[in-house]
């Protein structure tokens, strides 16, 4: 500007430019893959859900994303409800307190809305929907501040601070360099000193943060394992414990041997219990109502589900419960016959029966165990310490020995009380924990733990309190995932120092006077580029090289 207005030259106009042109390349090529990465993860991406629909009498399991306005659908005991609903038949009991931090149920009767994010306490409800997923409290559950454990990741807390001292470095060297070319000559210390500022830059720093982690993400979710955030994938990275509850996350519901022993059951007590048993969403609850025929259901009316117990309620004027012997009977050895908790020999678990106070039997379920449990179990044994928690008796003792190491890895007879306190024992002995889990009553530990990854069948249940939701048909992939993110947190290093190596070498010939501004700026987007460039493509080919994305 001076050359131009005293006439003694044409001034950098060239310069500026040129300066100008690169900074929106690079800015447009920023904003290009930040939409791409936007567009991806909608709310969709990270409610995996299904819910029971009504029609013509009969009950489907159908995607929330399918949901809509008038749908008639059916919401049982711990579910959540997923839209914002007109209660149409039964009694809601309506906890929020994922919502809104209030831990006591809220009633609702016939013809009142239920908002969407509040969980159903007690017997199953119909519904009718009155307004699309996306436009309800559910989809905003991930991003409220309840559920959020750290309000920023390490590497950004990193990154900030660093940029921070970063750019007063830079000015100081900037200044330095100016007073040392000076006398010499003005015009070379004013592009000493311009091209100082400009091929300088921790924007290359910066940017290598959410593109690698955006894109572990982004692989995450196309095998159906979807991470709330950065933060959980970062702790992802760190930890070094592994905890797993047992039914429905280590076995299959549904996919098990039961068998009745005890008084020959009437059609109208299997029906009773049928009724009972689909106000639950337990495993176990949903093995016995899977196993019993007819499709006639009674109303259940002051329905009560214990956690780590059983549930009982009034069906057609019986009172129904069954769950451990303990709950349905209060002894433990009444009749000879083994309590839950005292039932060590048998590798299979058993729910007792009573109507009306009197004992009638017990179901036998043998479990069975997800495909590729061993090879799971085998590969986390190498690299973290284990722990399995389960509710059950020990009857499955010896068949989970033929997958874990060392008895003292198994704890039984847990309640969801005893496994946050498992959680928070070993984090007070400095161990980083994830705790793998099925999002229904293992929401404590879930939330306690480092890292809670909720592992959900077709059923449609959620648990605000995780960090990830897992698709249970790709459970054998969980070693590839927690690995992968420690491979995502090494390609933040190498990202950094290609990041400081440029910088090094930028500033080494801009204080030499060996580089013109036009020259910084081509160089300064071209730094950021590099790094985007660098962490996708090295994301991508290590993903296909595990078998997390398909070759072209």
């Amino acid at each position: 500007a001076y050359e131009v207005l005293s006439g003694t030259g044409v001034g950098y106009f060239d310069s500026l430019t040129g300066l100008v042109f690169f900074l929106l390349i690079g800015k447009l090529f920023q904003e290009k893959t930040y939409g791409a990465m936007n567009f991806e993860r909608n709310y969709k991406s990270f409610f995996p859900l299904s819910v029971t629909k009504k029609k013509d009498g009969k009950e489907k399991s159908i995607p929330v994303s399918k949901l809509m306005v008038g749908n008639r659908i059916f919401v049982r005991h711990n579910e959540i409800i997923p839209a914002d609903s007109v209660l149409f038949n039964g009694n809601g009991k309506i906890d929020y307190s994922f919502v809104t931090g209030e831990s006591k149920p809220v009633e609702k009767v016939s013809g009142e809305m239920i908002y969407a994010g509040g969980r159903q306490i007690g017997g199953a409800i119909e519904l009718e929907v009155m307004k699309e997923v996306s436009q309800s409290y559910l989809t905003q559950l991930w991003n409220d501040d309840i559920f959020n454990k750290k309000s920023e990741s390490d590497f950004t807390h990193f990154s900030n601070v660093v940029s921070k001292y970063f750019t007063a470095v830079i000015l100081l060297i900037a200044l330095g360099a100016t007073l040392f070319w000076l006398p010499a000559s003005a015009g070379k210390a004013i592009n000493v000193f311009t091209a100082i500022l400009i091929v300088a830059c921790p924007c290359a720093l910066a940017l290598s943060i959410p593109f690698t982690l955006g894109n572990t993400l982004r692989i995450f979710g196309k095998n159906k394992f979807f991470v709330k955030n950065i933060s959980a994938l970062e702790e992802m990275g760190r930890v070094n414990t592994i905890v797993f509850d047992k039914t429905g996350t280590l076995t299959k519901p549904g996919k098990s041997d039961l068998i009745f022993n005890g008084k020959v059951l009437t059609r109208f007590e299997q029906k009773i219990i049928k009724s009972l048993s689909h106000n639950s969403v337990h495993p176990l609850s949903k093995k016995i109502y899977s196993s019993l025929e007819g499709d006639e259901l009674y109303p259940v009316t002051k329905f009560v589900e214990t956690t780590g117990m059983g549930l009982k309620g009034v069906v057609f004027g019986h009172n129904v419960k069954f769950g451990s012997k303990i709950f349905v009977s209060g002894d433990q050895n009444h009749d000879g016959t083994p309590s839950l908790q005292e039932n060590k020999e048998s590798f299979s678990t058993k729910v007792f029966l009573s109507i009306n106070e009197e004992l009638l039997g017990y179901f036998e379920i043998s479990n069975s165990y997800r495909e590729g449990i061993n090879e799971i179990i085998s590969t986390f044994t190498k690299n973290y310490d284990l722990s399995l928690l389960s509710g059950d008796n020990e009857g499955e003792k010896e068949n989970l020995l033929g997958y874990f190491d060392d008895e003292s890895q198994l704890f039984f007879n847990q309640s969801p009380k005893d496994k946050l306190h498992f959680i928070k024992n070993l984090q007070s002995h400095e161990r980083k924990v994830l705790m793998v889990g099925d999002g229904l009553n293992d929401a404590g530990a879930l939330k306690q733990s480092d890292v809670g990854i909720a592992v959900t069948e077709d059923t449609g249940s959620f648990s605000p309190a995780s960090d990830a939701i897992l698709d249970a048909e790709n459970f054998s992939f969980l070693p590839k995932f927690i690995g992968f993110s420690k491979i995502s947190i090494k390609i933040i290093f190498i990202s950094f120092a290609i990041s400081f190596l440029y910088n090094l070498i930028g500033l080494g010939f801009a204080v030499q006077g060996m580089l013109s501004p036009i020259v910084a700026a081509i160089l300064m987007p071209l730094s950021s580029i590099s790094v985007v460039v660098f962490a996708t493509l090295s994301t991508n080919l290590l993903a296909r090289r595990r078998g997390l994305l398909s070759t072209l």
